[in-house]
């Protein structure tokens, strides 16, 4: 039995940063979701869409030795494929190559064999990541598509749409300056956090999706199990980040340069601790989890997390 205590308090918003929260604001059987989903692909692609039917998550290869594909959200679109994901790291530096493979794989797969060429149709991998992927872009949400080297369209059928939070965040909190689907990265950022709760009012009345995605959000924060979810959710990219930085800290590399086994645990010991308070820093600059998750998330204890938000105010 899952355990009744992972809601910070009676008020708290599950945060959709989350990859399985971000999943279930919009696939939640709801007309709400439903609404905040179709209101969400207006904004990001820019044009209408009303026809919006959720599909298997998974989709097979020709055989079994294909890579096989598994996203967040997929749905067809007035005839068109879109798959919608949230990313929170870019594993090995390699997201776009992840991101082509996905809108290939949907292309190949929702094509009937013997579909005549003009009727090929339109897919998109849509991506929301919580880091920069593309430094050289000034802007927050970016359309990629095949073009030569003077800008010339192959087709317009591969379609990989990136939203990149951490340039969002950047952008003022002022809704007459945000475009609607900028406004939806500032409601995934702003949602969980107290502070921004009159900026997410705005965002609700100038948005009628992001008004139902709040609906939804509210809704899902009553049970407890999304809570549940969510902690492992930040428990797993705790975990990540703390083998990560801990393989990094200098006192576990002199430890092994010297040979000494005391120098090894001793640097392993002062790397995992270091890496931990690291990551509950991190996790703080984000504002995306309560102190009580960020000491779960890292094994920090709870006045240790206290006194790192000290700090940083």
């Amino acid at each position: 039995m899952v355990q009744t205590n992972f809601r910070p308090n009676s008020k708290a918003l599950l945060n959709p940063c989350a990859d399985p929260i971000f999943k279930t604001l919009f696939t939640d059987v709801s007309k709400e979701a439903h609404e905040a989903l179709t209101c969400f692909l207006c904004d990001i692609l820019e044009r209408k869409v009303t026809d919006v039917v959720l599909q298997p998550n998974e989709l097979s290869g020709e055989s079994i030795t294909d890579k096989q594909s598994e996203f967040d959200i997929n749905c067809k679109i007035d005839g068109k494929i879109a798959n919608i994901e949230m990313q929170g790291e870019n594993h090995c530096n390699d997201y776009g190559k992840r991101a082509e493979y996905h809108v290939a794989h949907l292309l190949n797969h929702y094509t009937p064999k013997g579909t005549p060429w003009e009727k090929i149709p339109q897919v998109y991998q849509i991506s929301v990541l919580n880091f920069i992927f593309d430094k050289t872009a000034k802007k927050g949400i970016n359309h990629y598509i095949l073009r030569n080297e003077d800008g010339n369209v192959i087709t317009e059928s591969l379609n990989v749409i990136f939203m990149e939070l951490p340039k969002i965040a950047s952008l003022p909190d002022d809704v007459q300056k945000l475009t609607k689907a900028q406004m939806w990265g500032k409601f995934f950022l702003y949602a969980p956090v107290p502070e921004k709760s009159d900026f997410v009012q705005e965002l609700i009345k100038n948005n009628g999706g992001i008004k139902m995605a709040f609906t939804v959000l509210k809704n899902i924060s009553q049970d407890e199990l999304n809570w549940y979810h969510e902690s492992r959710y930040w428990m797993h990219v705790s975990d990540e980040l703390t083998m990560k930085n801990a393989a990094t800290r200098e006192g576990l590399k002199q430890g092994l340069e010297q040979g000494k086994k005391e120098g090894i645990e001793q640097g392993k010991k002062q790397g995992i601790e270091d890496a931990k308070i690291e990551t509950a820093k991190n996790l703080l600059k984000m504002k995306l989890c309560s102190n009580e998750q960020i000491a779960q998330a890292t094994g920090l204890s709870l006045s240790q997390v206290q006194s790192l938000a000290a700090q940083q105010e």
